[in-house]
């Protein structure tokens, strides 16, 4: 039997090096993540990159050029940190490790910071995760799974069962409107608390590009949408499925028109069977949503609005990179974050600078190239 990738030595390969880090070989990382060199640095204000004049008391550079003084991290998402060096490097490993997430209490208790540290530096991450998520068509040689998701919302279960009136479930779930416009959650069986927490459901769809034969997913998008319906797919298709794509969906309707769109279109019935026995299925994107299912009742203990799409993107970092070994998982990771610019949602949040709006497909159609 093939062994799992998580069982591999290569996802372990990194590990003893961390638990042995000192805080000067920490920096000394961080400044080879950044500049791609440890003698030399790269002046934040002026750009000047050479050997500058060192202020080993406080870990800092004056600049030869303009004087002025910087650090490793200046310039960076963790411009204005208080963290030590090797905090943060042990922060890095903790959010890698998780193949399903990381909670911040326990990082907070493995790193010896607070839960609001942990908070704001994952977040960071997670905010470079969103702008580095790549967007550019999938499919041509292989084919692509795509299917939807539905996260948060989940209703508070019942102190006693009960069976719900046909009536109840169609007001429920939206198929018919309800008398009462004051309180409809009485016609749809339901408490008011559980009425109000529908609205903070959400609909994920992703799309699975395979890697080969039995290889899973190589290379996966998911971005939060308004609903599963015709007009979102498309725009998706049209955006992010080359015209030459195979596509593989389930039969929900909201996928009838993707034939027009890709070169072929095959859905599977899941009503009857979860594979064809052609081999068609969406079983890729089902994977991701296992993992993602799994964070949010056992690790993050649910999701909220406003950032599921930067948990998304994390997810979708996490299935692109998850059979990397774990020191090269790492590196991308920190180099990632330290060419990054200065964070806009995450730095000052505390303070009340944060993001007020939600983020979904739009946000990501904005970044792409103007086709006019």
């Amino acid at each position: 039997m093939t062994q799992h990738y998580l069982h591999s030595k290569e996802s372990r390969n990194f590990a003893r090096k961390i638990n042995s880090l000192t805080n000067d070989e920490a920096e000394q990382w961080l400044a080879s993540a950044r500049w791609g060199a440890t003698d030399k640095q790269g002046c934040p204000a002026c750009g000047l990159f050479r050997k500058h004049y060192r202020r080993a008391k406080t870990r800092r550079w004056r600049c030869a050029s303009c004087s002025r003084e910087f650090s490793v991290t200046s310039g960076t998402p963790f411009h204005g940190r208080k963290l030590p060096f090797v905090d943060m490097i042990r922060l890095f490993a903790a959010f890698e490790n998780g193949a399903k997430g990381q909670s911040l209490l326990e990082a907070s208790r493995r790193v010896g910071c607070t839960p609001k540290t942990a908070q704001v530096f994952f977040g960071k991450i997670r905010e470079w995760m969103v702008h580095a998520m790549d967007l550019c068509p999938l499919g041509g040689a292989f084919t692509v799974h795509m299917d939807g998701g539905y996260f948060g919302g989940k209703p508070r279960k019942p102190n006693r069962r009960a069976r719900i009136p046909r009536r109840a479930l169609e007001v429920r779930f939206g198929k018919k409107a309800p008398k009462n416009q004051n309180q409809p959650w009485i016609e749809a069986g339901m408490t008011y608390q559980n009425w109000c927490k529908r609205a903070r459901k959400r609909v994920v769809i992703s799309l699975c590009e395979s890697a080969g034969h039995r290889m899973g997913s190589g290379r996966v998008m998911a971005f939060v949408c308004s609903g599963e319906n015709e007009a979102e797919v498309t725009r998706l298709a049209k955006n992010f499925l080359s015209p030459d794509a195979r596509v593989m969906t389930d039969e929900s309707s909201a996928y009838s028109t993707l034939g027009a769109l890709v070169a072929e279109h095959y859905t599977v019935s899941h009503a009857n069977e979860f594979s064809t026995s052609e081999g068609v299925s969406d079983n890729m994107c089902e994977t991701l949503f296992s993992r993602f299912r799994r964070s949010e009742y056992g690790t993050l203990h649910g999701f909220r609005p406003k950032y599921l799409q930067d948990y998304t993107c994390e997810f979708v970092w996490r299935e692109n990179h998850r059979k990397h070994a774990q020191d090269k998982r790492f590196r991308i990771l920190m180099i990632g974050m330290m060419t990054a610019p200065t964070s806009r949602w995450w730095a000052g949040y505390w303070q009340g600078r944060c993001r007020r709006e939600e983020i979904g497909l739009d946000y990501f159609l904005a970044r792409l190239p103007s086709t006019k």
